[in-house]
């Protein structure tokens, strides 16, 4: 990235990692909220009620397939960065 001095380099380097890190600990707790609403379905008794949580989990897979498109772009940007 052209005209970042080596300070600020390493604190975009810096701050792009810390974001990875977030990032990586949403994905599975996105997963674990799409299995519950899945399995709160499965276990619901009413087609509304089924609805519901069909419709959250799906909100869910959402959401991780999001996290997962950040992280890869957080990852290309920390590459350009290392390399410069």
């Amino acid at each position: 990235m052209a005209g970042l001095n080596d300070k600020n380099r390493q604190e975009k380097i810096k701050s792009i990692e810390e974001m990875i890190q977030i990032v990586l600990l949403r994905i599975p707790k996105e997963i674990e909220a799409m299995h519950f609403y899945t399995k709160a379905a499965e276990k619901s008794t009413s087609d509304e009620a089924k609805n519901l949580f069909l419709s959250l989990a799906q909100q869910e897979k959402g959401h991780e397939a999001e996290l997962r498109r950040i992280l890869n772009d957080l990852k290309q940007q920390l590459m350009e960065l290392k390399n410069g």
